[in-house]
């Protein structure tokens, strides 16, 4: 997901679930690209710095939270042995099936965050699922990569704490947090990217610091880029340069 284009009024049931979900189906109303994922260099720089940020060239086990119509993911595909794609918008989930039907490892599953968060930790993907094939592997948590781009803004606080603390138990030893967020605000939505990652260093460099070390930090004009690794050694440590 990504900065909002359009706003739909705000309310006193803007925290709701049903205003999410009818400000999402507005967005693809008649438009499977209503970020301009495929046209805006602005989504393809912010694109290419965020796998260009992360530590590691590939990873075992991946899950991407909001991932919109698919773009970033049929590229974050190429990164990764297995990836869970979520999302909670009915046509976003069928264009980023489509856009990654040629990617067997990969799986895109609706749900609303944090339900289907806590539905994966409790019992894994719902059947049919990739990963019930025997030589696939597992979308089930722990994941060694957590991708969450564009989509915390859109929770409540306490959603969100929610969320940190489902990160906290299912990142795998040694796995990596990727979070990025536009700057800006979205009329009817309390949080900002700025609120969220503030938050989340809270969390990832305060309150689990003895766990987690911030890689990286790019703070860009228009949006927010940290990294955290569930572990103490940085990656020139990974590689004994240091």
């Amino acid at each position: 997901m990504s900065d909002a284009p359009n706003a739909l009024p705000s309310g006193d049931n803007v925290k709701s679930s049903a205003y999410v979900e009818k400000y999402f189906e507005a967005l693809y109303r008649d438009n499977d690209d209503p970020w301009q994922y495929q046209t805006r260099w602005y989504e393809q720089r912010k694109r290419d710095m965020c796998l260009a940020i992360l530590p590691q060239d590939t990873y075992a086990n991946a899950i991407e939270l909001g991932c919109g119509n698919g773009v970033f993911s049929q590229l974050l595909a190429h990164r990764c042995q297995a990836l869970l794609s979520i999302d909670g918008n009915h046509s976003a989930v069928q264009l980023a099936r489509q856009r990654l039907i040629e990617a067997p490892h990969a799986e895109v599953l609706k749900g609303v965050i944090p339900d289907v968060l806590l539905a994966l930790q409790n019992e894994g993907p719902p059947a049919p699922s990739i990963s019930q094939l025997a030589d696939a592997p597992s979308h089930r948590p722990p994941y060694d990569l957590i991708v969450i781009s564009e989509v915390l803004y859109y929770l409540s606080a306490r959603t969100l704490t929610t969320v940190i603390e489902w990160i906290q138990q299912n990142i795998a030893a040694g796995g990596t947090l990727l979070c990025c967020h536009w700057r800006y605000d979205i009329e009817g939505f309390a949080l900002t990217g700025e609120t969220v990652h503030q938050r989340l260093q809270q969390a990832f460099s305060q309150e689990y610091k003895a766990s987690f070390t911030h890689q990286s930090q790019l703070v860009d004009s228009d949006f927010l880029l940290d990294i955290w690794q569930n572990s103490q050694k940085t990656v020139a440590m990974q590689e004994h340069l240091v």
